[in-house]
């Protein structure tokens, strides 16, 4: 097999970081003295804040710089970033390709934008990049073990932290730059942030909860890719046949029942509320003047709760067997739904309470196994160490 001379894997690397660094130059440089149409009459000035402003200038750059510390960390110290940096940081990049790509450059006019070069840069940044990062990860992990039961204690908040406060800063910069009487295409990189135009808060509502949603779940996803390849490298060689019975040995707290069948009164609740305004806003639709896109909206809502409802009683019954993940799923649907339970005031504040209630359960070990369940387990390992004898 083909191996890698460690001297020449190191300047291999190091090259292609050094061209990586002068393309996000060369592409700054670009933005600002050649930008899109739709941004030619900006200042100089203006075309650098808007460049650094987007989402996709960020994490590319967040990227370089872990390539540049795994580069060091390996050639001097033989290791490599901390795993949740790697986490983080796949996560950002792969929102981007996924916003990038689903939900900004199918928009009709985007295209038009576009000369040789930002077609060559959008490629790279949008795909190029991401792809590589998301393969480097999947070629470093698998060293641990990572627990994803406990990863909501406290590093999933730290790395939506990232995201929260670049969403928060950049609708905060769009408005002040509003204010201060700036050409609109610099208030905000993207337009779905622009709560300024018709039903922009709805939608900005919307795309975050969506956004916030995908970020959370591709931290499971990319965990249990971890989880995968460290049981696939690390199997052992005899190993004891797997029985169902230590699934009995927990019930959930009590806290966990109680948080649970808030949650679903909650969900109801929500469901009821939204059927009422849809039904009110329907029958003096002729008076009010209501728009079919705020009908919508107010449906959308609507058949969200009935799913989160219906995963919500699943849940539930999960819960109710003591299963961890379940009670996880419950308290991630809480923190989701607080997103569509605005329309009511007290809603997203019972949500949050509820889920932080959720979360901070836990399952109680009730014991060894059952007699009945220590019999068959005691006759399968038997008959396992019969075969392999």
């Amino acid at each position: 097999m083909f191996t890698w001379n460690p001297k020449t894997h190191f300047y291999l690397r190091l090259v292609s970081l050094i061209c990586l660094v002068l393309f996000l130059i060369f592409d700054c440089y670009w933005a600002i003295f050649h930008p899109m149409p739709k941004f030619a009459n900006l200042g100089y000035g203006d075309r650098a804040s808007v460049y650094f402003a987007y989402f996709t200038t960020q994490t590319n750059y967040l990227v370089a710089f872990y390539f540049l510390i795994y580069l060091f960390e390996n050639k001097f110290k033989n290791t490599k970033p901390h795993y949740i940096i790697r986490l983080a940081v796949t996560t950002y990049i792969t929102i981007t390709m996924l916003v990038f790509w689903i939900g900004i450059f199918s928009q009709a006019s985007e295209p038009n934008q576009y000369d040789l070069w930002r077609w060559i840069a959008t490629v790279i940044l949008h795909l190029v990049m991401p792809v590589a990062m998301i393969t480097s990860y999947v070629l470093t992990a698998g060293d641990e073990n990572y627990d994803g039961l406990k990863h909501h204690y406290l590093y999933l908040w730290l790395i939506m932290l990232y995201m929260l406060l670049y969403f928060t800063f950049t609708i905060i910069r769009g408005t002040l730059r509003q204010w201060d009487g700036k050409e609109p295409i610099s208030w905000f990189p993207y337009g779905f942030l622009d709560y300024t135009k018709e039903f922009g808060e709805e939608l900005l509502v919307i795309s975050l909860v969506v956004i916030f949603t995908v970020a959370i779940l591709l931290q499971y996803f990319y965990i249990w890719i971890n989880n995968l390849l460290y049981n696939r490298y690390h199997k052992p060689v005899n190993p004891q046949p797997k029985t169902n019975c230590d699934k009995r040995c927990y019930q959930p707290a009590r806290s966990a029942k109680i948080g649970g069948a808030i949650a679903i009164a909650i969900a109801v609740g929500n469901l009821v509320i939204c059927a009422l305004i849809i039904f009110a806003n329907l029958e003096d639709f002729e008076y009010l003047h209501l728009s079919f896109t705020n009908k919508l909206t107010l449906v959308a809502f609507f058949a969200i709760s009935v799913i989160m409802l219906v995963a919500m009683i699943i849940c539930y019954v999960f819960i109710l067997r003591g299963r961890q993940m379940a009670r996880i799923a419950a308290g991630l649907l809480m923190m989701s739904l607080m997103f569509f339970t605005w329309i009511w005031l007290i809603g997203p504040i019972l949500c949050l309470a509820t889920a932080i209630m959720i979360f901070n359960s836990k399952e109680i070990f009730i014991g060894d196994y059952p007699p009945v369940a220590k019999q068959k387990q005691s006759k399968k390992i038997k008959q396992h160490q019969k075969n392999l004898s």
